[in-house]
């Protein structure tokens, strides 16, 4: 099981932390066809916050958390990056970007 730290700024300019408890890798298919793709469909707040509550634990983040999707619906840009926490310091650390692991599965999904 894969967990994902979700930040994101509704159409509204509202901004939301929330996590995806499973299958959030991209190429599980699972948050991209059933979470993110239908949600950039949308240019409404209420719907969008709908969606979310339907796939996501709202208003936490996950230490055990091992992605991080950083989502506007303002610009309609998905950001993916690793993400791991510090436990010394108590703070989440943004790791590297892996969007083109995101950006690749679009492609696949595509075709």
């Amino acid at each position: 099981m894969t967990r994902s730290n979700i930040h994101i700024t509704l159409s509204n300019g509202r901004k939301i932390k929330c996590v995806a408890d499973s299958s959030s890798a991209p190429e599980q298919g699972y948050i991209v066809e059933n979470l993110i793709l239908p949600l950039l469909k949308l240019n409404n707040a209420g719907e969008e916050l709908r969606l979310l509550q339907e796939h996501c634990t709202m208003c936490e983040q996950r230490i055990n958390a091992t992605y991080l999707y950083e989502i506007s619906m303002q610009t309609k840009l998905v950001y993916f990056y690793e993400e791991s926490y510090d436990f010394g310091r108590g703070r989440f650390i943004k790791g590297e970007d892996i969007t083109q692991r995101y950006d690749s599965y679009l492609l696949m999904i595509k075709d």
